[in-house]
């Protein structure tokens, strides 16, 4: 009796269990994967890490390489402006839809293609569902269907002009062009027609981003505002604030939904541009602004400054309320670190070292470093969620 009520209890048991795991793989199961591209600043290498900091994969390719992280978490975007080319690097975590979960199926990751779009690729765009690649070569445009990624990656050619150093951005349907030498934004169709140039002078125009539906552009004397009206375009330019540092000016930009503002460089520290009050606030830094980035959440800003250390703003009071020594500080003759954030984490390079340094961002503190030798410089992340079996 005694052993047929053991048998019951255990049998009970085993299908609690069973059940208990039926239940982790379809609800709150998954969890997040990631993986860490690294290109070496001199070197034309990119290299594929996990995030303990072991090698899946090193290639060599057409130049030295930026890095740009592109929607799916599955692909990096690597452009190489000597090389005259552009690549897409797939990191290996291929996703299984089961519908209520996916799973996660790691393996080694691979260049899925190399393309020759023209002569000196440089600035890209990532706004879903296209990707913008302006050439200062010759002024020409490559868009790319994300949609299409692992299906066909042939890009739709955009021609603006002529060579010069340009931003690039795209305002729903429409691309508008901004170029540094003839300091004007103009706007054209997916299908390459101009219908636009903005009457608005943006001088030495460089750093472009976008927010809802309003993109900014760096100029050499304030923020150039393009919002969409209608079926319309209109530009406003916002001055630098009264009393700004000499020779200070931005020319990087970046945003996230979550905020009411764009963040940019600008001199020694960061400056705030508020496109619906018309307005800019200046943040002043202990030292230089390398990178900054938003977490893909927007819980913060995160800023990496030329001392080697990683602050976290708040983005309400628009205030540093953490930092922490992360990387070497800046070498006169090396390259910048740079630094690529993700949920949860961040990774820093460190050129002077040949490190890789990772953050853990709920409790912002280091959690690791990783040799990878050489001068690593730009860097970016494949972040995927998912079950593994």
């Amino acid at each position: 009796m005694r052993k047929g009520w053991v048998g019951a209890l255990l049998g009970l048991v085993l299908a609690l269990a069973l059940a208990e795991g039926q239940e982790d793989h379809g609800h709150g199961g998954e969890k997040l994967y990631t993986r860490v591209a690294v290109a070496d600043a001199e070197k034309p290498v990119v290299a594929v890490y996990d995030e303990e900091g072991k090698e899946l994969g090193r290639f060599t390719v057409p130049s030295p390489a930026a890095l740009y992280s592109l929607p799916g978490g599955q692909y990096v975007l690597m452009v190489h402006r000597d090389g005259d080319a552009v690549g897409f690097l797939y990191g290996g975590l291929d996703l299984e839809d089961h519908g209520e979960h996916k799973d996660v199926k790691p393996k080694n990751p691979y260049v899925a293609a190399t393309l020759r779009t023209g002569p000196k690729p440089t600035h890209a765009h990532v706004g879903e569902p296209w990707l913008a690649v302006f050439h200062d070569g010759d002024g020409t445009v490559a868009l790319f269907d994300l949609r299409r990624l692992g299906l066909d990656l042939t890009p739709r050619l955009v021609a603006t002009g002529g060579a010069d150093h340009g931003a690039v951005v795209l305002l729903g349907e429409t691309l508008l062009v901004g170029t540094l030498e003839g300091g004007r934004v103009e706007a054209y169709t997916l299908g390459g027609t101009r219908v636009l140039a903005l009457p608005e002078a943006c001088p030495r125009l460089h750093g472009e981003a976008v927010l809802g539906e309003v993109a900014a552009f760096g100029c050499a004397d304030g923020v150039l505002l393009v919002e969409q009206r209608g079926r319309g375009l209109l530009g406003r330019k916002l001055p630098y604030p009264p009393g700004s540092p000499q020779g200070a000016r931005v020319g990087v930009l970046a945003s996230h939904p979550a905020h009411p503002f764009l963040v940019g460089n600008f001199g020694q520290g960061l400056l705030f541009v508020f496109p619906k009050e018309g307005r800019l606030e200046a943040l002043p830094l202990p030292a230089r602004p390398l990178a900054f980035a938003f977490d893909p959440d927007g819980k913060a800003p995160y800023v990496l400054t030329a001392d080697g250390r990683l602050h976290r703003l708040d983005p309400k009071e628009r205030r540093v309320v953490a930092s922490l020594e992360a990387v070497s500080p800046e070498a006169q003759g090396a390259p910048t670190a740079r630094m690529a954030v993700g949920h949860g984490v961040a990774f820093v390079t460190d050129p002077v070292k040949g490190e890789v340094v990772r953050v853990q961002l709920d409790r912002f503190q280091v959690s690791g470093r990783f040799s990878v030798g050489g001068k690593p410089m730009n860097i970016a992340l494949f972040q995927v969620e998912g079950v593994e079996h």
